[in-house]
């Protein structure tokens, strides 16, 4: 779906292969001189680009292209066209991504820097190329690919950010009022682990977003969005599940800041039973006989909370139901066959705390 076209490959100087010969013999008929070595001094690059999938209507073709569209000067089929221009004549003519890099770039990086062409470096011609053809790449490939890469984009961004993370530690959430991980985007892909999309792309805080180095997505960036665009939607139902359970906790939430709101106008009694009712624990009462001196501790501390109107950790909240969950029928069918004869209702825990009392006597 995604791809590049028109690479352009290093060549100081045209060979002897079939189309280098046929470019110098096209270059000396366009010229003052008479000989290739004569006629390449009169010729440069402009640094002027033209892609032929942007405008396919002929209307809209650049002259220097109109004379022969989608083949260089030496008649080879290309994709991206570069002007050359003769400085001695005028004549504006184009060549393709396999001859651009010959002696044409050289003599325009000299005369704009008056470096001797000897000394010019591969890196020098590299930085001429990426400046000139950089900007026409990128609208090359955006006319092919940008709509279709801007709706998946768009689709998978809110998710990577949430996904393509490194936790760091934890933080207090006051809106949810819990403690909840730090995270941070993951900047490189490790240990299988996918690098953030959007980091890559266009995050403001990254000096190196491909929007702004490439102007358009490398394919490595392209590649893991088709592959996390396939993974988001097998994995969305377990992200729904915990947007749903933050959902029902701010509910929650509200629900108890109403009842605080009451507690100023209540006794204490009151705002217990309110909180006991709020968490479900109606028979928060009736177990406190024969408990354990610890037991017995942690259920004080527990009403004394519910009267504050603090919220219960979902620990306390699970010894709570450890300790109020009443004994079974089968617990005190036993009991009664052993004997009991103590006092009733009894929890889980207590049935089995008499059980063994009655077996070890």
């Amino acid at each position: 779906m995604f791809k590049e076209k028109g690479e352009i490959r290093m060549s100081r100087e045209l060979g002897n292969g079939r189309w280098d010969r046929v470019l110098k013999a096209r270059m000396v008929e366009l010229s003052e001189a008479d000989n290739y070595d004569d006629a390449k001094e009169e010729w440069e690059a402009t640094g002027n680009v033209w892609w032929g999938g942007i405008n396919r209507d002929s209307n809209s073709y650049p002259a220097w292209v109109a004379k022969h569209p989608r083949e260089c000067l030496c008649g080879h089929k290309i994709v991206y066209h570069y002007e050359i221009h003769n400085t001695k004549n005028g004549i504006r003519e184009c060549v393709g991504s396999d001859h651009i890099n010959s002696y044409l770039i050289l003599k325009s990086i000299s005369e704009s820097t008056g470096i001797a062409i000897e000394f010019i470096t591969d890196e020098m011609i590299e930085e001429w190329i990426s400046v000139r053809v950089k900007g026409m790449k990128a609208e090359a490939w955006w006319a092919e690919n940008g709509e279709v890469f801007t709706e998946r984009f768009d689709s998978i961004k809110d998710m990577d950010l949430r996904v393509n993370v490194r936790e760091v530690g934890t933080y207090y959430d006051y809106k949810y009022q819990m403690s909840r991980p730090k995270t941070q985007l993951r900047k490189k892909g490790k240990d299988g682990l996918m690098a953030s999309i959007v980091w890559r792309w266009n995050h403001p805080d990254n000096d190196k977003a491909q929007i702004n180095t490439r102007g358009y997505p490398n394919k490595q960036l392209i590649d893991d969005l088709n592959m996390f665009t396939v993974d988001m939607r097998r994995s969305i139902s377990k992200y729904e599940a915990e947007d749903a359970k933050l959902e029902d906790r701010l509910v929650r939430i509200q629900i108890l800041n109403d009842i605080r709101i009451n507690f100023a106008k209540e006794s204490n009694k009151e705002r217990v039973l309110q909180m006991l009712d709020y968490y479900g624990l109606s028979n928060f009462y009736e177990f406190r006989e024969g408990v354990d001196e610890w037991t017995k501790g942690f259920l004080i501390n527990m009403e004394a909370k519910l009267g504050r109107g603090s919220e219960l950790t979902q620990g306390q909240l699970t010894k709570l139901g450890e300790i109020l969950t009443p004994a079974t029928e089968k617990q005190l069918e036993y009991l009664l066959a052993l004997g009991y004869e103590g006092t009733t209702p009894l929890s889980k825990r207590q049935a089995t705390t008499e059980i063994d009392k009655i077996k070890r006597a």
